[in-house]
């Protein structure tokens, strides 16, 4: 049902700051619609549906289009959920904004993303709270924008980006509006950098073909290596404290190390 999105690994990095400015949702303020739903915010699920009751809003709205989602009765809630899971890494700075007017007595909202691991299952409770807000928004007649910068934790490889919105004391049948959603991914916080006790990665920049990557206790390691344009161009188990780069042509990598299930990123250059 979920497609995955893998973002540039340019945007990891802090030093570009011009790249790392870049929305990374594709459609975020509902400019392209299909006949029903806007671009990339398809109808889905069976039980639960995502993307319900969606209609393009021309008057009410930030600029162009807004999306405008149905609050449904009691025991029912309404999903505004990205279409493509987007991939991402522990330790990165992300920065979730969008905006909405709530104006409705029978209609609320609140973020509610979530993360998951690299089998699409949640993290647990304590993991989520910085993207699941408890207090829902309140009655008013002017667009609200909602900011917040978060830090991606330990076991995240996901994000589900996704608002709800809900009915109001058992009264469905109200509506709320939606415009200008973005994530922009503002580079690795350095938080996890230190997970890794003694992590190295050398030489780099690297102009052979041989990368050495070795922490204290010298454990095997899963490494993934990322293109300037996120494509996986690199993929390996270290055993021996060493990796094969002979391949990589000469440019800026990020560099995935997961050790004991501490993860950490490096910049690689590669000449």
């Amino acid at each position: 049902m979920k497609q995955i999105y893998v973002l540039a690994a340019a945007l990891m990095l802090t030093a570009i700051t011009a790249n790392a400015q870049q929305n990374v949702l594709v459609n975020g303020d509902f400019e392209n619609w299909t006949e029903e739903n806007p671009v990339n915010f398809d109808k889905a699920g069976t039980t639960v549906l995502y993307n319900d009751l969606l209609v393009k809003e021309t008057t009410i709205s930030q600029s162009g289009n807004s999306a405008r989602q149905e609050s449904k009765a009691q025991g029912t809630t309404q999903y505004l959920e990205y279409g493509d899971l987007i991939s991402v890494v522990p330790g990165q700075s992300l920065t979730i904004s969008y905006s909405y007017m709530d104006n409705d007595t029978k209609a609320r909202t609140r973020l509610w993303s979530s993360w998951l691991n690299d089998a699409n299952t949640a993290l647990p409770t304590a993991d989520q709270s910085n993207i699941q807000e408890t207090e829902y928004s309140v009655e008013n007649t002017q667009w609200v924008n909602k900011t917040l910068t978060v830090t991606v934790p330990a076991g995240a490889a996901k994000l589900r980006y996704q608002i709800r919105t809900y009915h109001q004391d058992g009264v469905g049948g109200g509506y709320i509006y939606f415009d200008n959603l973005s994530l922009v991914v503002n580079g690795v916080a350095g938080v996890n950098d230190n997970t890794i006790e003694g992590l190295q990665l050398f030489p780099n920049p690297v102009s052979e073909g041989t990368l050495n990557i070795t922490s204290s206790n010298n454990n095997d390691k899963d490494v993934v290596v990322y293109d300037m344009l996120g494509k996986t161009v690199l993929s390996a188990k270290v055993t021996n404290g060493t990796v094969e780069v002979s391949n990589l042509t000469a440019g800026i990598y990020i560099v995935k190390i997961t050790e004991e299930g501490k993860t950490a990123t490096r910049k690689l250059i590669k000449k």
